[in-house]
This record gives structure tokens, C-alpha cells and sequence, in this order.
């Protein structure tokens, strides 16, 4: 389901803007664009993202501002590191000048690199939720305008089904004309047994009861699913396929329904694609 959520959150040192992206996707999938030196806390970051979301492809970008710029180095390890330097040299009659001493001494008084300060993980993870929230909302509002699509297609299904329905003892009396015209062209009367054979093999051939009462019973099942809160996606997905199964089985036993197993097909393979898109 597509959706979009900006979030922001700020402290005294840092200011974390989110912006995150979903689109259409069977399964969850996670994409984070941002500095570096978050890798710490990229889990941290999909789990929050993996609790609320369940189905789509979610591309989340981070920008950071530092507002606060701190030393690269933690100043009180360079004066430890400078004061040992000191003493080691004198120690070893050496004579390095203080720039080089000042040189090693920084080197190993930086910073790490992938170092994730506390504050800093609150603030990023702060704006990642705030982002989530305004996907989710988006997200649900492209959930209502697709659930009344999908209330739409399964009405249409049940006009064609309805049709269907009242035609199909019309079509089993025009099968019994056939096998009365075709007896008396054989000069065999109605109650001959090979007519009443022929007459009871075709409308078996022909019946379509089962079909027509398992297909509005997916119907049924359908309706409750698009009411309910829980996720419903891989469900409607199944059942869109069943009734599928159920209507091609209909249309191979009575090829004069073909006008309205065609519209019904067509309707199930739209809310197949449109059940993509939905948790």
C-alpha cells in the first residue's frame, strides 16, 4: 500500500528529519538511506518500523543536523595520551618534537567513528516513529478508498452471480428440449430409457449448484474481511483465488454463462492486484 510520513525531532545537539515511503509489496521490505554512522542503530530502526507494518516496500531517508559540534576527540584521553608520550620518551632518552607527540596522541584519542551517543539514537529513533505515524495515517485513508473499490467489484460479482442464478433453470429446460427434439427425430418417446439417460447425464453435466453455493459463500466470507481490523491481504488473495476456481469450473460446464463468467473473472483478477496492496 503506498503512503508517505515526514517526522521530525530535535534536541539541544541534534535534529533528525524522516522522511519515509511505502509502496505496493507482497511481503515487508526495509530501505534506509542515511549517514553512516547510524549503522548502529539500523535495527533499531526496522524493528520500529516492523511493528507497525506488516506488507510493503518502505524506503525511509535520514538527514542529521549537528547543533551543537563537538571536538573530534575526547579532549581528556589527548591530555592522558600527551602526558604519557611525555614520560615515555624521557623515559627512553628520546627527543620527538612536540607536534609529533601531539600527532600520536590524537591519533588514538579520537573518537570512534561508529560510536552512537545515547541522545542521539533517542533523537533519530524519535523521528523515525513520528514518520511512521504519518504513513500510517496516509495509509489508511488509501485503505478506505480501496476498500470501497473492492466493495464495488464484489457487488458486481454478486449482480452476475444473481444472473446466473436465475438463468441457470432456464438453461437446464433448454437442455431437456434438446433431447426431446432429438428423440423425435428418432421417433424414441420421452419415457424411452436412453432419452431419460441422456436427458439425466446432461443435467448433471450441467448442474452448478455446488459452484454457485460455494461462491456465494466465499462472497460472505469476502464481506467479513473487508470489516475486519486484523490483516486481511493474504486472506483476500486466497479467497479471490478460490472463487476463481469456482468460476472457471462454472463456466467449463455451461458455456452459455460465458458473458457473465468473463465480467466475474475479471472483477476476481482486479481484486487479486488490488489485495496486493492491502495489510
Amino acid at each position: 500500500m503506498t503512503g508517505f510520513g515526514k517526522g521530525e525531532y530535535e534536541n539541544e545537539s541534534w535534529k533528525a528529519t524522516v522522511i519515509m515511503r511505502s509502496l505496493n509489496g507482497k511481503g515487508l521490505e526495509i530501505s534506509l538511506r542515511m549517514p553512516h554512522y547510524l549503522l548502529p542503530i539500523e535495527k533499531d530502526i526496522k524493528d520500529r518500523i516492523s511493528s507497525k507494518l506488516k506488507r510493503g516496500t518502505i524506503t525511509v531517508y535520514i538527514d542529521l543536523e549537528q547543533k551543537v559540534v563537538k571536538p573530534p576527540v575526547d579532549t581528556e584521553k589527548l591530555k592522558a595520551n600527551v602526558e604519557m608520550l611525555k614520560e615515555l620518551v624521557s623515559k627512553l632518552n628520546l627527543a620527538p618534537s612536540d607536534d609529533k607527540i601531539l600527532d600520536y596522541a590524537w591519533r588514538y584519542s579520537e573518537k570512534a567513528e561508529f560510536e552512537i551517543e545515547e541522545e542521539l539514537k533517542t533523537v533519530v529513533l524519535k523521528a523515525v516513529e513520528r514518520a511512521l505515524e504519518e504513513l500510517l495515517e496516509s495509509r489508511k485513508k488509501e485503505g478506505e478508498a480501496l476498500k470501497k473499490d473492492l466493495e464495488e467489484r464484489i457487488r458486481r460479482i454478486e449482480q452476475y452471480l444473481e444472473i446466473i442464478d436465475e438463468k441457470r433453470d432456464e438453461i437446464k429446460e433448454r437442455i431437456k428440449q434438446r433431447v426431446i427434439e432429438r428423440a423425435k427425430a428418432l421417433n424414441l418417446p420421452e419415457e424411452h430409457p436412453t432419452v431419460l439417460n441422456e436427458l439425466m447425464f446432461l443435467l448433471e453435466k450441467y448442474d452448478v449448484n455446488e459452484e454457485v453455493i460455494r461462491l456465494k459463500a466465499h462472497i460472505e466470507r469476502f464481506k467479513r474481511l473487508l470489516e475486519s481490523n486484523e490483516e486481511v491481504g493474504r486472506k483476500i488473495e486466497f479467497l479471490a483465488q478460490e472463487m476463481h476456481r469456482e468460476i472457471t469450473t462454472l463456466g467449463n460446464k455451461i458455456p452459455d454463462f460465458s458473458e457473465y463468467t468473463v465480467e466475474i473473472k475479471s472483477e476476481i483478477d482486479k481484486i487479486k492486484q488490488q489485495a496486493a496492496n492491502v495489510e
